[in-house]
């Protein structure tokens, strides 16, 4: 059987061609695809069969195309559609699982009914050649119900499914953003095409519209789709391709494209040339029996029928009279020629057309087969015209472009994969004066700018680590400082909880000192007698006498133990001591009358006593204010008081306070040379600059040698501040320790005897006095000078 190819046959088989080609190449790439866009290789194959139909039913006039027509095509623009369905919802990324999930379990079962029912009606239509289509399809038009919704479910079921695609592919172009958004929306007008021939497709079948105006729709519109898709995929980041790759694509589809208009404009040419050619052939038939001939000379027609006389003028193809009666009550066609099928034979199919001569009705019928045979050689022609081109492109691609663009970009491209591994002299050859051109240039003077800016930062990076170990040592000790901070932090918060437990047996001692100091006070008192006023009176003379010196002090102590013993006073050696305690070393003999009755003896040592514990009370109380204020100074360390709180103070009475606070507590034979130049008056906080004074002489008192220990103590007045200075002929401090001595928690004491806070507490209070501290050191002499500005500065 010899194919006859007609008007469409190129562009399915052109069709055929692209697609062909594109499912090859990607399915060579399959593994460089994502899971997602693999589902194009599904779309690709199923247009392939789908245009493989098409060209098989426009090139063959054979029943048996009707068999392909409704098996192969129908089901695989089904296919086509759920599949193109499916790869809409993973298009740029999977949006919408679950719509998608649901979505294709509808499409499927939909389609498969659609492909079933139009398989079942098939059985229930005739196949006869289809004038419009110009191939042989089962009957369109048939009173059925079963027909006709065999004949829609194709259509219907496809505009379903497309318009589904439309929806989601319109959520994702509202969602996404550049080029994603580009590249929905050439997806979506892709998808918008195939469902307007979709749609042209149900007005066909219920005969709304015309079978040549949608196939010339169904072709145009396809190609146009195609290229969009093709264009649109090869934009896709996931698709792998070579600018060689697209280069040559884009020109097959540009170059189908093109032959697809030029075909177009041609056919339609074609058919106008051949119409007016039947019609030169019925008016030299009319003229001819006008003028009486009875057998008129004819080129093309094979049939000329006198209709009401029922006879033949020209018969080539044995027509009898019973095939007239056939075709008796046939519609009319006086103004064009129209195909006619006067049998199931392709070689019964004619062009027709009827006209009047001498008052007689006459039809003339020319060959289709004839037609379609002139058709076919164009056709072929434009075949071979595209296989020829496409040969061409492919034996031009070399010099066209691979040498002018693909080689440069591949120089280009190493280039660059040579400076990302580190080479910074490698240079691209520039072998033209266009864009690639002046992009290499760029590439070479780029990569020069970088080898420059790499040598200069070496150095920079050489100057910079130096400066770095710097910061780095900066750094440290920035670190440390925080440390203190945080060590700081943490002791304000053991402070205050440990000020709380601290602060309440305190309260306790003050509270009970002072109940003792009530009851001393609120003993009642007879009236005095002569020997109560002299026990007051001997014990009020001796208490600010001076001491003796060593030696006298033990010959009087004898003395005064043999005076006791003698007037008969138990423990004599107690009460002696005691007394020397207070500085009473002897019995002067205004006094010792008070000794000679049992009466007075126990009123002296009543009012002894009473006395002694009013001076330890007087120390306890003095201690207890003394602890309060250090807790107070430890919670309050990091805390400088508001200038407003301060009060004028001299340091002369703080540094008293403190020497009588402690002279009790001094080791043995240390002297203390304590003297004033001037009284300075400064503002300040009272209780804190009495802890600096305690702490400073303390240390000095602990530094100072067992023997011949010695603490010069001096306060001078100066024009803006006042001079303190605290020696001692101790040991000294060492110098590596020196520059730490203020550092809080640092102590060089064993452990549990201090707590390294005394120092650092002592520079808190002298900055929060915007005064300053500094220490001098060697052995045998240490120095500390505080400098505190006076209030009137």
């Amino acid at each position: 059987m010899v194919p006859l190819l007609n008007l469409y046959s190129f562009f399915y088989f052109g069709l055929c061609l692209v697609s062909g080609i594109a499912f090859v190449y990607f399915i060579s790439r399959k593994e460089d695809l994502t899971p997602t866009f693999r589902g194009l290789l599904i779309p690709l194959i199923c247009l392939f069969f789908w245009s493989v139909a098409w060209s098989i039913c426009n090139s063959f006039v054979a029943p048996w195309t009707a068999y392909i027509f409704v098996f192969l095509k129908n089901p695989f623009i089904l296919i086509l559609g759920v599949a193109s369905s499916n790869l809409a919802f993973g298009f740029q990324e999977n949006s919408f699982p679950r719509w998608k999930k649901w979505s294709l379990r509808i499409h499927i079962a939909l389609a498969t009914a659609a492909i079933l029912a139009n398989g079942t009606g098939f059985f229930y239509r005739e196949i006869h050649f289809d004038p419009k289509m110009e191939f042989y399809v089962p009957d369109q038009n048939s009173p059925s119900t079963i027909v006709q919704l065999s004949i829609l479910s194709i259509a219907g079921v496809l505009c379903l499914v497309l318009g589904n695609t439309i929806t989601v592919l319109t959520a994702k172009f509202l969602r996404f953003q550049g080029s994603q958004k580009r590249n929905t929306g050439g997806f979506l007008l892709a998808i918008l095409g195939i469902l307007l021939l979709a749609f042209a497709d149900i007005l066909v079948d219920l005969n709304y519209f015309s079978k040549p105006t949608f196939l010339f729709l169904l072709t145009n519109l396809t190609i146009i789709i195609m290229t969009i898709l093709v264009l649109v995929s090869l934009n896709q980041e996931t698709i792998p391709s070579t600018v060689g790759f697209k280069i040559m694509t884009f020109n097959l589809t540009v170059l189908y494209l093109i032959l697809s208009i030029v075909a177009n404009f041609l056919f339609n040419r074609f058919r106008i040339d051949f119409q007016n050619e039947m019609s030169r052939e019925k008016h030299s038939v009319k003229t001819q029996l006008e003028l009486g001939v009875t057998f008129p000379f004819v080129y093309l027609s094979d049939l000329v029928i006198d209709m009401q006389n029922q006879s033949f003028r020209i018969n080539k193809i044995n027509f009898t009279k019973e095939n007239i009666n056939q075709i008796q009550n046939r519609p009319n066609s006086f103004e064009s020629f129209t195909v006619e099928s006067f049998s199931n034979d392709p070689k019964g199919i004619y062009w027709t057309s009827e006209f009047y001569a001498k008052n007689h009705h006459f039809l003339i019928a020319i060959p289709y087969i004839e037609y379609r045979n002139t058709v076919h050689q164009t056709v072929v022609w434009l075949i071979v015209t595209l296989l020829f081109s496409l040969f061409t492109i492919f034996m031009l691609y070399p010099v066209l472009h691979k040498t002018s663009i693909v080689y440069p970009l591949t120089r280009l491209l190493a280039g660059i994969r040579k400076m990302h591994s580190g080479d910074l002299f490698v240079t691209v050859k520039v072998s033209s004066r266009d864009e690639i051109g002046e992009l290499s240039n760029s590439f070479n003077e780029m990569i020069s700018i970088v080898r420059d800016a790499r040598l200069q930062l070496e150095q920079k990076i050489e100057e910079r680590t130096e400066s770095l170990n710097q910061t780095i040592l900066e750094l440290r000790e920035t670190q440390e400082q925080l440390l203190q901070a945080e060590r700081m932090s943490t002791l304000g918060k053991i402070a205050a909880s440990v000020a709380h437990e601290i602060n309440n047996p305190l309260a306790a001692i003050k509270g009970s000192i002072q109940f003792i100091k009530d009851g001393q006070t609120n003993v009642p008192n007879p009236d005095k007698s002569e020997n109560f006023l002299l026990a007051e009176q001997f014990i009020a003379e001796f208490k600010n006498q001076k001491r003796s010196d060593v030696t006298s002090r033990f010959k009087r102590k004898k003395e005064l133990i043999a005076f006791f013993k003698a007037k008969s006073i138990p423990d004599p050696i107690s009460l002696a001591d005691t007394c020397f305690d207070f500085k009473i070393e002897v019995v002067p003999e205004e006094y010792q009358k008070l000794f000679e009755t049992e009466e007075g003896r126990t009123i002296f040592q009543s009012q002894l006593n009473d006395f002694v514990i009013g001076f330890h009370l007087g120390i306890i109380e003095t201690a207890v204010e003394r602890a309060s204020k250090i807790v107070f100074a430890l919670k309050h360390h990091s805390y400088s008081g508001p200038r407003e709180s301060q009060k004028l103070l001299s340091l002369k009475e703080g540094i008293d306070s403190v020497l009588s606070m402690y002279s009790t507590s001094w080791k043995q034979n240390i002297e203390i040379d304590w003297k004033v130049s001037g009284d300075p008056v400064i503002l300040g906080h009272a209780d804190e600059l009495v802890q600096v004074w305690t702490n400073l002489i303390y240390n000095s008192i602990q530094a100072c040698p067992k023997e011949g220990g010695k603490i010069r103590i001096f306060l001078k007045e100066e024009s803006t501040e006042a001079l303190i200075t605290i020696e001692d002929n101790g040991k000294g401090i060492p110098e590596d320790i020196l520059p730490r001595i203020f550092e809080p928690f640092f102590t060089t004491k064993e452990l549990g005897m201090g707590t390294g806070l005394g120092l650092s507490i002592v520079q808190k209070i002298i900055q929060n006095h915007n005064g300053s501290i500094q220490v001098e050191s060697q052995p045998g002499k240490t120095l500390f000078s505080i400098h505190i500005p006076l209030a009137k500065s």
